[in-house]
């Protein structure tokens, strides 16, 4: 009786906790030129919330990157949007937690300082693990 006391209770506070809220993709404090050449490794996930501009579907969160210029906010998230084939390849790579090399073009939307990266190539990473 007291372990099944202790496990309602356990579950009770477990179930208190909130579930964590999709932050929106900050502004960086520098500037992109529009047009400019991106080239990057990550992780990518669904976006989630409400973009600057309706072609972005996905945050890509990179590990390392050839970008110059690049523009990120504080937590490294860079807002990107993709063709049909691109952005197929990045929605399986987002739902099996996949490390992907991203080529593109730096491009402006309509909102002031709203910039997202539209993946012209898309490389799933193989995994040795």
């Amino acid at each position: 009786m007291r372990r099944l006391s202790i496990l309602v209770i356990g579950l009770m506070l477990a179930s208190c906790g909130e579930p964590e809220r999709a932050r929106p993709v900050a502004i960086a404090a520098h500037a992109v030129r529009a047009g400019s050449e991106f080239d990057g490794i990550g992780k990518i996930t669904l976006f989630q919330g409400e973009s600057c501009a309706s072609q972005i579907m996905f945050v890509f969160h990179a590990a390392r990157s050839a970008s110059a210029g690049l523009r990120r906010d504080e937590s490294g998230s860079i807002s990107m949007a993709a063709p049909f084939k691109q952005s197929k390849i990045l929605t399986d790579a987002a739902r099996d937690d996949r490390i992907v090399h991203v080529w593109g073009k730096w491009r402006r939307g309509k909102a002031s300082g709203c910039s997202y990266v539209e993946a012209t190539e898309v490389e799933t990473q193989k995994s040795f693990w």
